[in-house]
């Protein structure tokens, strides 16, 4: 049975808004996405200032001359710093050539010190780590 043209300009119409509206409601997911994306990494590097500097009080409080010995750097501590580095990584995309520089500065910024272990952001950046999207 033939549809007549009315029926036809009905449907094209129907199905153009269909497409348009799921385009709009993907480009305003994806919107929302990147938002909250973007509030995860704030979160992230927040929280780790707090603790940084809750980390540095203490230490001040432990010692009289702050410049004497190095700042050490708890197991716990490390591994929030580790789960940290590994979520921006995630979320940014950093490339691997980057990722020392982040370790580093992630390190300098919950510890406030300009020296730090090359091991310590070994073991951050962990060499078997691999993101989500290489596997």
């Amino acid at each position: 049975m033939a549809q007549s043209h009315l029926e036809v300009a009905r449907s094209v119409i129907e199905t153009s808004f269909r497409l348009r509206h799921h385009s709009i409601a993907g480009a305003s997911a994806f919107r929302r996405d990147m938002d909250q994306s973007r509030k995860t990494i704030q979160a992230s590097r927040e929280l780790l200032k707090r603790l940084g500097q809750r980390h540095r009080e203490d230490v001040a409080h432990g010692r009289e001359d702050a410049d004497a010995a190095p700042v050490a750097v708890s197991a716990f501590d490390a591994d929030i710093i580790r789960k940290v580095f590994h979520d921006l990584v995630l979320e940014t995309g950093v490339p691997e050539c980057q990722w020392r520089e982040l370790a580093t500065s992630l390190v300098h910024e919950f510890t406030g010190c300009e020296r730090i272990e090359a091991d310590l952001v070994d073991w951050i950046i962990g060499s078997s780590y691999q993101p989500v999207w290489s596997r």
